[in-house]
């Protein structure tokens, strides 16, 4: 029943925006909002808007792809389909909610400050606002519901992929064995348990829903640009392996894709960042207790301390450059916005290099990963 109902979350979620398009086209209709008005916003703004807006919060979805793949019949099938698919399939219904938004609202409400001022005085929520203001209030009746069954479809996805990961970590050793337990139905019980408790702490520090997607945002981002380092160690160790899905040109795609996910973090804030690298520091302690003291089938292991020490100047080149930013991200305002983008674009490419100059041996790396594919299954 589960997975009916994860389907049928889904199709909603699918539905539901593209109606919204025809509904606010149907009941209005206004080309002349195209025209081009006098703003004061800037293109620092717009980038600004991706990490802070909920913009790339909203493509993580490609995420859980990857993350089940280990799952699915025909993987080299499967991944391109999936997450190329969702980001266009995305793409298109965000374009068309926008252009319907645009063409919808009454030029006389933007008479007075243009698209900057513009407001709907008694209702919570752009869209359902949009939709009671040209007379189809009761599809903002619809959009409040949405409101509520969305989410909770993204939860079940987001919950699932969550608990593959954890049991992972605990498969792998990072943390305790227990979390890799399945039942008999293949559920990382324990490890679901687990993603939940955390989960439902993470409403306690933030204020508002756009914080918690602003720092949420720029951790997921931060945990992405290690992928880019990891597939080209992983290409240079074992180049010939084989394996269900290969990126092509990934000596290109993985150092601009790093580049980009330090620009998202950049454009985030330095208050957002120094938030999530305190809280990197807490977790940090955490798991080093863990390895020191509490698992004893650990001690005796290296954490590898040699291979990862760039990670520090990593972290600390990031929190320069947005420190130094803009005033507007929280910075002292004394790198332009693209200054200070071109800057840490050449530190990422410094980073990448020096990260892949210090990896362990590609014996070393092509044993570990034999190990993990020889990992049994846990016991229920």
């Amino acid at each position: 029943w589960v997975l009916l109902l994860n389907s049928a979350a889904t199709w909603w979620k699918l539905i539901i925006p593209a109606a919204t398009v025809c509904v606010l086209l149907s009941f209005s209709w206004h080309p002349e909002n195209l025209q081009l008005h006098h703003s004061q916003g800037s293109l620092e703004g717009m980038f600004t808007a991706v990490a802070s807006a909920g913009i790339i919060f909203s493509f993580f979805g490609f995420r859980q792809a990857i993350d089940l793949a280990g799952e699915s019949r025909n993987p080299g099938r499967s991944i391109p389909i999936a997450v190329i698919g969702s980001v266009l399939i995305g793409t298109m219904l965000y374009e068309g909610l926008q252009f319907a938004f645009l063409m919808a609202v009454n030029p006389a409400d933007l008479a007075h400050g243009g698209w900057s001022h513009l407001a709907f005085a008694g209702l919570t929520g752009p869209f359902a606002a949009l939709a009671a203001a040209v007379g189809a209030a009761w599809w903002g009746v619809i959009l409040y519901v949405d409101a509520l069954v969305s989410p909770a479809g993204t939860a079940f996805i987001y919950t699932t992929s969550s608990a593959r990961i954890t049991m992972a970590v605990g498969e792998m050793g990072s943390a305790p064995r227990g979390l890799a337990r399945i039942n008999d139905r293949g559920v990382p019980w324990i490890a679901l348990l687990t993603v939940y408790a955390v989960g439902a702490l993470f409403f306690f520090p933030f204020p508002s829903w756009q914080k918690l997607v602003g720092y949420i945002s720029s951790v997921t981002v931060l945990s992405y640009s290690l992928g880019p380092i990891v597939l080209l160690q992983l290409r240079r160790a074992m180049p010939d392996a084989v394996r269900p899905f290969r990126l092509r040109g990934a000596e290109i795609l993985a150092p601009a894709a790093f580049v980009v996910a330090n620009w998202i973090i950049f454009w985030a804030g330095l208050d957002t960042l120094s938030f999530t690298f305190s809280a990197l520091t807490i977790l940090m302690v955490v798991f080093l207790v863990y390895h020191y003291v509490l698992a004893k089938e650990r001690r005796a292991q290296s954490l590898g301390w040699r291979y990862a020490w760039w990670v520090l100047p990593y972290f600390a080149g990031l929190w320069i450059c947005s420190y130094l930013g803009p005033q507007n991200l929280g910075g002292r305002g004394l790198l332009p916005f693209f200054w200070d983008m071109a800057v840490l674009a050449a530190f990422s490419l410094v980073i990448l290099f020096v990260a892949l100059r210090t990896t362990v041996a590609d014996q070393v790396m092509r044993d570990y990963v034999e190990s993990l594919n020889a990992v049994p299954e846990a016991a229920p």
